[in-house]
């Protein structure tokens, strides 16, 4: 039996070893990307839920406003002004106060503002007014915010509201319909939109219905 006198070669050659980490940095790599898609993906939805949420909370909470608008404490009409991206009207938002605030909902610089005036016993005073950022990443642009129909309204989708200008003493439903962008999204283009509505009680003219 012949046995070979050459010595056996122990452990890797530098190549290999280079070979190695490179195939094992391949595959951390390719395990710590997936991961963070999946944690990005989840933060995402969890922001849009969120964002949601807020919109659709806040959405209830003007209708709820505009349902319930009522005189103002100088005798103001319930609905002072009805554009397209403000409107102005008189309600209890302060449950503590008998007396209604003038509220003012309109769109500056990419956001819903919310202004509230209390009566002071003498008059609005609206150089009191206290506003503040209800609602951010506001996607309408030029596309109006408040629709507004007269009491010929039957609910229906395709239904055309009333032109602007529009007439206060016209007004019996008020449509709002907030666009919120995306921000979860890889850009600013994709929004969803969020709508609600309410019929002004003490403006109804068929009371029976």
């Amino acid at each position: 039996m012949k046995i070979s006198t050459q010595k056996l070669k122990l452990g890797f050659t530098l190549l290999e070893v280079i070979i190695a980490v490179f195939i094992f940095s391949m595959i951390a790599y390719g395990i710590i990307f997936l991961m963070s898609n999946i944690l990005t993906s989840a933060s995402g939805q969890t922001t849009i839920l969120a964002d949601t949420d807020q919109a659709r909370k806040l959405a209830f909470r003007i209708a709820s406003e505009l349902r319930n608008a009522t005189y103002g404490s100088d005798g103001g009409y319930p609905l002072n002004t009805a554009g397209d991206q403000q409107v102005v009207f008189y309600s209890n938002a302060d449950t503590s106060d008998t007396n209604p605030e003038r509220i003012r909902y309109f769109v500056q610089n990419g956001k819903l503002y919310e202004g509230i005036t209390k009566w002071d016993g003498a008059a609005y005073d609206l150089a009191k007014e206290q506003t503040n950022a209800v609602q951010n990443n506001l996607g309408n642009g030029a596309t109006p915010l408040f629709y507004y129909y007269d009491e010929t309204y039957t609910g229906s989708s395709t239904q055309a509201s009333l032109p602007q200008p529009v007439s206060i003493l016209q007004v019996r439903h008020v449509k709002l319909n907030l666009q919120i962008f995306n921000v979860a999204g890889a850009t600013r283009t994709q929004t969803y939109t969020i709508t609600s509505s309410a019929t002004m009680r003490n403006l109804k003219t068929n009371l029976g219905n």
